[in-house]
């Protein structure tokens, strides 16, 4: 054995260690798709009231505001709060227009969602009187049966536990881009969510549409990170606290058309869950080992959620080839270390079982598996969510299709620069085009 196949050896047994880590995503893949819970209708109708936060955003607030207002839900239920964050437009009159009660929020120091809701959950009389808060962007649209559905499964569990719904892309007709945003979302709900639900593991917020019992902010909310979802989904875990899955509940979320705004877009999120594994890792670590601790199985996934997968696969590609470059002093030519290709041994031998192979053969070979895997996971999302796909385009859903490959891996370059970047300010996302 020479020292290139020791070494690609060495790095083989680390990856599968890597993969072992990581397994428990490839279970929820595996049964996501065939697992939906559906919750028993409930009779009895819960008051929630509607957070809503947003920053210049009068073209859009109108329709969330309608969409919800159009619900098959008792509307004397559901009181609708809007958070005028840092807005230099119109949108407080015009939420106020609409019957929302407005919360003024101007502190240019503070411009995260997170703030906005610790600034605005105070001024919320009787908080307590709401069984329960429920989340929203400004450029979202719900379905009409979404709070029916969100109540039968708030009251299923008892009335105690987060729940988080189906996300899909408002504008998946607008392009590729957006309909590739679809189709990621959709692998999240459908092969990630589900299967979490089925194995008794928590969900993890997204951002929006997701509603949580009023007990847990009493005392105000106090997750005001990049990304409050994250930070409050790795809270949840540290305590013990449930967050199920509604696959029926069903809102839309406006993406992005240029890949400009969808890299800053991505930067905030990237930052933010660096800023997150960084608070969040050390605790879910020893909670994991902490003997009394509850729901490990959920600190286990936050855990592997928050341990820079990306960064550190990118750490052990580059230190693989760094020890490669030092071939020579071993007595093997970097030609060999680089480019060796066994002509008799044939190409799948070559590319999936030899150790003597050439890293660049390696690396084209983890390429085409790449690619190959999100398309294939790309179709199992289209096909598994089918009814969520149907109303849009085929013709923009294929080169979403197309797009996913690319979407999914420009994660390694945005994790590079967020790792060195001290802070990523806040780009606004045109918004108000609707689903076309």
């Amino acid at each position: 054995m020479n020292y290139v196949a020791l070494i690609n050896i060495v790095f083989a047994i680390i990856s599968a260690l890597f993969a072992l880590y990581l397994i428990h995503f490839l279970f929820y893949a595996l049964v996501g798709p065939f697992h939906k819970n559906v919750f028993a209708p409930q009779e009895k109708k819960l008051r929630y009231g509607i957070i809503i936060s947003c920053k210049d955003e009068e073209n859009v607030v109108g329709r969330v505001i309608k969409s919800i207002r159009d619900a098959d839900y008792p509307q004397d239920k559901l009181d609708i709060f809007v958070i005028a964050h840092n807005c230099s437009d119109a949108t407080a009159e015009v939420a106020a227009s609409m019957g929302a009660k407005v919360i003024v929020d101007n502190n240019k120091e503070e411009n995260t969602l997170g703030q906005a809701y610790h600034y605005a959950f105070p001024r919320i009389e009787d908080r307590l009187g709401y069984d329960g808060f429920i989340f929203f962007n400004a450029d979202n649209t719900v379905a009409k049966d979404y709070f029916l559905k969100m109540n039968d499964a708030f009251i299923h569990y008892g009335c105690r536990s987060a729940i988080t719904s189906f996300r899909s892309a408002l504008n998946m007709n607008q392009g590729a881009l957006p309909a590739t945003y679809g189709l990621y979302f959709g692998i999240d709900m459908m092969l990630a969510f589900q299967g979490r639900e089925t194995f008794g593991v928590n969900s993890r917020m997204t951002g929006c549409g997701f509603l949580i019992p009023s007990y847990q902010v009493k005392d105000g909310w106090d997750y005001q990170c990049i990304t409050e979802d994250l930070e409050y989904s790795a809270a949840m875990a540290l305590k013990g606290e449930q967050i199920h899955f509604c696959h029926e509940a069903v809102f839309y979320d406006e993406q992005p058309t240029r890949l400009k705004t969808m890299w800053h877009q991505r930067l905030r999120w990237s930052k933010g869950t660096h800023v997150v594994s960084k608070a969040y890792f050390l605790p879910l670590l020893k909670a994991l080992f902490r003997k009394g601790s509850h729901r490990k199985a959920s600190i286990y996934a936050s855990l592997t959620l928050h341990s820079e997968v990306i960064l550190v696969s990118l750490f052990l590609g580059i230190l693989q080839v760094l020890l490669l470059l030092l071939s020579p002093l071993f007595g093997v030519s970097l030609y060999d270390a680089f480019l060796y290709y066994d002509a008799d041994a044939g190409f799948l031998m070559n590319m999936f079982a030899s150790y003597q192979t050439g890293a660049l053969f390696t690396l084209a070979k983890g390429a085409v598996t790449f690619i190959l895997t999100a398309w294939f996971i790309g179709i199992v999302s289209y096909v598994a969510g089918y009814d969520n796909y149907k109303e849009f385009k085929k013709s923009a859903m294929f080169n979403g299709w197309l797009l996913l490959p690319f979407f999914l891996a420009l994660q390694y370059p945005i994790d590079v620069k967020t790792l060195f970047s001290k802070s990523i300010a806040w780009v606004k996302i045109a918004h108000g085009e609707g689903r076309n």
